[in-house]
């Protein structure tokens, strides 16, 4: 539903800007907001009727894996259902473009972070993939992130060494020509496969190109565990080296021995900022991280991909080295199976006859039923799944999370993976509502105009998206129609694909994408190109 003009009358707006909730009418003409107050009464619109209600700029997720999502029909209706109306694709170094050499690989590892792979795609540089993007009629707004992993895939597949001089050269190259296009950075993951191998020479050569277009590098640290200063350190030295504007992916600590050491972290980020390091960070409100099951397994054995890594589960000496690996810590990657115990992963995923009951299931409970050691159950279900597994990971303290959504530069980010199995985190469908609920109403830990700017002003003036996050006269209509006072986040981790309640309407360049909490069979998102000049 798109009528030509949109008046939300008898309503309050809160506008994204930090700036106090006030009673306001909001008209809309086309795809832009034409006035904020001022109405002229009789004015020839399609009135809504909003009394009891805010009107918000529409929310931008800052971390986001809907690469593919966005391109399968409902694929991102979780996002919409809650009010996101841009979503910053391309994150952790993940990624369906550039195409891989081996699509194969490619497919098997960043599946269970993306959803499944089509069996074709019809691009194999980025910028043929945003133009797919620019060709599509989407659910949402896009941004897009170049996958440093998908980078360096598409070059030298998923070797376990730095690229030579021509290889990165080539890298430099291919990346300046996607942020050319409109990209909006580089991101990294650095626990991931292949790009836990780049070295600093790589990283920083990357960064220098990203800087010298004016985007932001989004980085997932190598260790957000026991070596959470160092893997910061790390990126804090690129940065100085770059001059590049940083985005820290997912702030967080993780593994019960690491708990209490968020302050230590905006310690170490504080002081990068007052040295003139442009740094802010996205965050979850959640105790529990998702991700690949393949990320539970050493880096070495990803040498060739979870294809590889199935191969050398399959040689009964392999699997004994992988099995005793896993029962004891890592240098640099965070072990997270040993940190946590079997007791605290669950998992997503399941597709063969007979494994369905697991789906959710704890690993720890699985092993139980199975009567084998959990490190060896896993790598049974991995052969069995043929590595298509999610995990839910139960890594965080909640004096953590909530210290790290205290941080003034924190934007909020779901990092929600939409996987189309019958278990996902709840993020997914419940992040935003959450913030609103849990965090502004019950707790009281940000104010309900400062949540709206971390969910929307803030994070389109890190991207430099123009015309987006605000609601005033010009910027573009995506917004949202909901009552802070009631809105509830209904996901959970027993039931976690469950919509929100509360959120009255949601439109997407001007055009409703959701009306009465219903969602309609609107396109009228597009893809955002970056450019350098771009403010918001």
């Amino acid at each position: 539903m798109s009528p030509a003009r949109v008046l939300l009358h008898g309503g309050e707006v809160v506008d994204g800007t930090g700036a106090g909730r006030r009673r306001a009418d909001v008209l809309v003409e086309g795809d832009r907001i034409s006035a904020v107050t001022g109405i002229p009464s009789g004015i020839d619109a399609h009135v809504m009727d909003v009394s009891g209600s805010v009107v918000f700029p529409g929310f931008i997720d800052a971390h986001a894996h809907d690469d593919l999502a966005l391109l399968r029909p409902g694929g991102v209706e979780s996002k919409v259902m809650q009010g996101v109306t841009v979503d910053v694709i391309g994150n952790c170094g993940h990624g369906c473009a550039p195409v891989a050499t081996d699509p194969r690989l490619q497919a098997s590892y960043s599946g269970p972070v993306l959803g499944r792979f089509p069996e074709a795609v019809s691009w194999q540089s980025f910028p043929e993939y945003l133009d797919r993007l620019s060709t599509t009629g989407l659910r949402t707004n896009a941004v897009a992130l170049v996958p440093h992993g998908a980078l360096r895939a598409s070059i030298t597949g998923y070797a376990r060494r730095p690229l030579d001089a021509r290889e990165l050269a080539r890298a430099t190259r291919d990346l300046d020509q996607a942020l050319e296009r409109g990209a909006a950075g580089l991101s990294l993951g650095l626990m991931y496969a292949p790009g836990d191998v780049a070295d600093r020479a790589e990283l920083v050569a990357l960064a220098r190109v990203v800087a010298a277009r004016g985007r932001v590098l989004a980085a997932h640290i190598r260790s957000e565990g026991d070596d959470v200063i160092d893997s910061l350190r790390e990126l804090l030295d690129i940065a100085r080296r770059s001059d590049v504007r940083v985005q820290l992916s997912h702030l967080k600590v993780v593994s019960p021995r690491n708990r209490g050491r968020m302050p230590e972290v905006l310690a170490v980020l504080d002081a990068a900022r007052s040295e003139g390091i442009d740094i802010t960070a996205d965050v979850y409100p959640y105790a529990a991280g998702s991700t690949t099951a393949a990320a539970l397994f050493p880096n070495w054995a990803l040498a060739d991909g979870v294809p590889g890594l199935l191969a050398l589960l399959d040689t009964p000496s392999e699997r004994a080295r992988i099995v005793a690996s896993m029962h004891r810590p890592w240098q640099r990657q965070e072990n997270s199976f040993h940190a946590l115990g079997a007791q605290g992963i669950l998992l997503a995923g399941f597709r063969q006859p007979g494994n369905e009951a697991y789906e959710g299931a704890r690993l720890s409970d699985v092993a139980d039923e199975r009567g084998v050691d959990a490190a060896e159950c896993l790598c049974r279900l991995m052969t069995e799944e043929q590595g298509e597994l999610t995990v839910v990971m139960f890594q965080m303290d909640e004096d953590d999370v909530t210290t790290a959504l205290s941080w003034p530069w924190s934007l909020i980010g779901s990092d929600g993976l939409p996987v189309q199995s019958p278990y996902t985190h709840p993020r997914m469908y419940g992040t935003f509502a959450r913030i609103l609920s849990e965090y502004v109403r019950k707790r009281g830990l940000l104010t309900l105009e400062e949540a709206i700017r971390r969910m929307t002003a803030l994070p389109a003036e890190r991207f430099r998206i123009p015309g987006r996050g605000v609601v005033r006269e010009g910027a573009a209509a995506d917004l949202v129609v909901a009552s802070p006072e009631q809105i509830e986040d209904h996901a959970t981790f027993a039931a976690p694909r469950r919509f929100p309640e509360h959120v009255r309407a949601v439109l997407v360049n001007g055009a409703f994408a959701t009306l009465d909490g219903v969602a309609t069979e609107s396109s009228a998102g597009a893809f955002l190109p970056v450019r350098r000049s771009s403010t918001a």
